[in-house]
């Protein structure tokens, strides 16, 4: 790691987990606000500190002890400390089972492998308490494990930062007085669904960050920022990882978690596809296959079909089916869209939400029945929150297009420029815009 600056944010992504999980399990589920906090305090003294005594060779250990104390300190500072094992010797102790050399979390070997430990498991579904909303849940565990912000949070759950920093702050009183443990029986699958939203969410969130750039929204030059991109990609190859290692951990492996790794592997075969050279969106129309990793496809296909041993098909599966018809097809116009139409009808009867139902008109529009997405699209319309509205503007265009109405499209299209989430996607759906208008000028 020979630039700091550069080094930090990735490292972040692959270790903030484990030392906020050991911080917590050290000084109580009490303080895991204080925990998150400790870590980013680390994170920036380190920013300050490493550009000029270079990068420790145990980076994650370094982080851990000036963790450690800014905890201890801020206990002290607010009336809150109790004897702590280093008031006598002047040497900070470390948790249990970490005595000796500070905690040194060894990176893995490759990308998606590494053990879940029961501390990050048991952090994992502390987030995911029974007696919180199902969206507090997932928010917790997003802003407890991946160390997102509010601002990323927040349009994934489609609420607003303040309204999510209230039920954050409501959900840390409720688990100040809750054990830091694994739990087990009827109380461990209760909490397994808000664990695998988590995941999901967490994914879509990396991958959303990795496709977004600073720069004019459309027209101009775009300035790409491999830094974030990179933050982006890490974000998605940990909720791989914790995906796999839920599905392999003892305490957790369900049928459920299988699928979920399934859904995350088969999508991430595909993100060294997704990104041109410059950094922006490519379509899944317009992506080349040859550059997906098969590799990763061959690993989706074997989660998904250990998933089968489950007794009921859940959420999971069926997204799994969707992913696995997408990836496996020679090219897009030769993806069994009939199968995927197919696979969203049943996950409409589990989700009726406005993301499945936006999925199902699409499929519905490239499978030879545009005019009846377009019916469902309007229909969708009132109940789509804001942060699809671009997504179903663009579907729109997509089924108008089919039906070789292009300039009523270039219009559909112009309305998502308007309300793109990003300069990236804002760039993407320009494009598509430009290339109908071109082909409406030569027919």
């Amino acid at each position: 790691m020979s630039d700091p600056l550069a080094a930090l944010p990735l490292l972040l992504a692959e270790r903030r987990r484990p030392l906020v999980a050991r911080l917590a399990h050290a000084l109580g589920l009490a303080h895991l606000a204080l925990a998150e906090d400790a870590v980013q305090v680390a994170c920036l003294r380190a920013l300050e500190r490493w550009p000029v005594d270079g990068v420790p060779a145990k980076a994650a250990a370094w982080l851990y002890r000036v963790a450690w104390h800014h905890a201890i300190d801020q206990l002290r500072h607010d009336g809150r400390h109790e004897p702590w094992p280093d008031d006598d010797s002047g040497e900070l102790a470390w948790p249990a089972g970490c005595a000796g050399e500070p905690v040194a979390v060894e990176p893995a070997r490759g990308r998606l492998q590494g053990e879940l430990d029961d501390d990050e498991l048991a952090l994992l579904f502390a987030a995911c308490h029974p007696q919180l909303p199902p969206t507090t849940q997932v928010a917790l565990a997003l802003r407890a494990l991946a160390g997102l912000e509010l601002a990323a949070i927040a349009p994934a759950l489609f609420c607003s930062e303040a309204a999510l920093a209230q039920r954050l702050a409501r959900a840390r009183r409720l688990l100040a007085g809750e054990a830091l443990a694994v739990p087990a029986g009827a109380e461990l699958a209760g909490r397994r669904e808000s664990v695998l939203t988590a995941l999901f969410v967490m994914f879509l969130s990396g991958q959303q960050a990795a496709g977004r750039c600073t720069g004019d929204p459309v027209g101009g030059q775009a300035a790409a920022d491999p830094g974030r991109r990179a933050q982006g990609l890490a974000l998605c190859w940990e909720a791989i990882r914790l995906a796999r290692a839920l599905a392999a951990h003892g305490a957790s492996a369900h049928a459920d978690a299988d699928a979920l790794a399934a859904t995350l592997v088969l999508h991430g075969a595909r993100l060294s596809g997704r990104f041109d050279d410059a950094g922006d969106i490519v379509p899944l129309p317009g992506q080349p296959r040859d550059r997906w990793d098969q590799g990763l496809v061959r690993l989706g296909l074997r989660h998904l079909q250990a998933a089968q041993r489950a007794e009921r098909l859940s959420r999971w599966h069926l997204l799994a089916g969707i992913a696995a018809e997408h990836a496996t097809a020679p090219d897009h116009d030769r993806t069994d869209w009939l199968a995927v139409v197919r696979w969203y009808e049943w996950l409409l009867r589990i989700d009726p939400s406005p993301a499945p139902r936006l999925g199902h008109a699409i499929a519905l529009a490239e499978a030879g029945s545009p005019r009846q997405a377009l019916a469902l699209l309007e229909q969708l319309e009132p109940a789509l929150p804001a942060a699809l509205r671009a997504h179903l503007r663009a579907a729109q265009a997509r089924a108008l297009q089919r039906l070789g109405q292009l300039e009523p499209a270039c219009r559909r299209l112009d309305d998502a420029i308007a309300c793109a989430p990003g300069a990236a996607d804002a760039r993407l759906l320009a494009r598509r815009r430009d290339a109908l208008r071109a082909a409406a000028a030569a027919s």
